[in-house]
């Protein structure tokens, strides 16, 4: 608007100008010559003043909007959680939980504050409404962390899947609470809109509703970190017994061997084609693998005597739920096979089909 304002009201004063010259009297009759810079610079002036005044008009408008409405929250980076490790999936859900517990405390101490001298005003109830509503978002967040951990590692973590249930009844306890306390609210602040007076018993039903919403705080924090302690025990605990499978078959020379390190790598990647192990696959992977390091053990010579190594870290990775470190190391792995052996006698292969079945204790 600025840019476009002032260049016209200077065309237009030209054209009058120039209207004005061209109809002028003979050079007899004396006329006036008007003072065009002189002109064109009074009305520059007095536009600038215009626009100034507009200008400031809209700062105090924007001024008074920000004053009179909330801050807008920017929203964090979308997280990929098929990326995460299981151990850093746990310590997410363990500070989800935290940050629900405290901003349940924070919206029951504020409720009792309000009630505390028997009298609730709107602006108050407004108040406290926001605090509500920030409790209710984070526990939806911490259930929505603990059924994306359902989803990736509960075949998995059969162990401690137990744990992490009570964890996820004490949060839903804690979301009808806080959807009490918010019905509460709710009927508090359509009755001070009519302008009708709060009966004794609805500020007590007020109060009633916070404490409930305190009342199991404490219990779930230490259900939670239960959970993540167990969990960090649990997944050392796959690791070992995966790593101590002993081979049941081995190769009987190298170009077996290699073959079977291509159905080890097949297996790998068919199981983890819908991002997540279970523990049946997990056995299978941990099996060929005691197989195919026997093999290179047997028959890989200096050259691949890494190999089995290489083999176990794959195994230990996927026990402990690293996934995406171990899709990356089969690859890597992969390529130092070289070229899949062919010819008679070689076995397509060996990959196995991604786990989906149900979930433990879930529907």
């Amino acid at each position: 608007m600025k840019r476009t304002l002032i260049p016209t009201l200077l065309f237009s004063l030209l054209v009058i100008l120039s209207l004005a010259c061209s109809s002028s009297a003979p050079a007899a009759a004396p006329t006036f010559t008007p003072d065009a810079q002189a002109t064109i610079n009074a009305a520059i002036a007095a536009t600038a003043s215009a626009q100034a005044y507009t200008q400031a008009t809209i700062d105090a408008a924007i001024a008074a909007t920000a004053v009179a409405m909330p801050p807008t929250p920017t929203p964090g980076p979308e997280v990929e959680y098929i990326t995460m490790t299981e151990e850093e999936l746990a310590a997410l859900i363990d500070q989800a939980v935290n940050e629900a517990v405290t901003a349940t405390t924070t919206a029951s101490t504020a409720t009792t504050q309000t009630t505390s001298d028997d009298a609730v005003t709107y602006d108050e109830v407004q108040t406290v409404e926001v605090y509500v509503q920030g409790a209710e978002e984070a526990i939806a967040y911490a259930e929505e962390l603990i059924s994306v951990y359902y989803s990736l590692y509960g075949d998995l973590a059969t162990e401690t899947i137990s744990l992490l249930t009570e964890v996820e009844q004490d949060l839903e306890a804690m979301a009808s609470s806080t959807a009490a306390l918010a019905a509460s609210l709710v009927e508090i602040e359509n009755t001070l809109s009519q302008g009708l007076a709060l009966a004794e018993e609805t500020i007590n039903q007020l109060e009633n509703a916070a404490q409930a919403a305190a009342a199991s705080l404490a219990q779930v924090q230490e259900h939670a970190q239960n959970w993540v302690g167990r969990t960090q025990v649990d997944r050392e605990n796959r690791a070992n017994q995966a790593l101590n499978v002993k081979p049941d078959h081995v190769p009987t020379d190298l170009q077996s061997t290699l073959q079977e390190a291509f159905n080890f790598v097949d297996l790998v990647r068919g199981s983890l084609g819908d991002n997540k192990i279970s523990r049946d696959e997990l056995n299978r992977i941990a099996q060929l693998g005691a197989n195919v390091s026997a093999g290179f053990s047997a028959h890989g010579g200096p050259k691949m005597r890494d190999f089995s190594g290489r083999l176990n870290e794959i195994t230990g990775q996927l026990a402990r739920g690293q996934n995406r470190q171990a899709r990356d190391n089969v690859g890597n792995f992969e390529r130092s096979l070289g070229d899949r052996p062919s010819g008679p006698g070689v076995k397509p292969g060996g990959g196995g089909g991604g786990g989906g079945g149900l979930l433990p204790g879930r529907p």
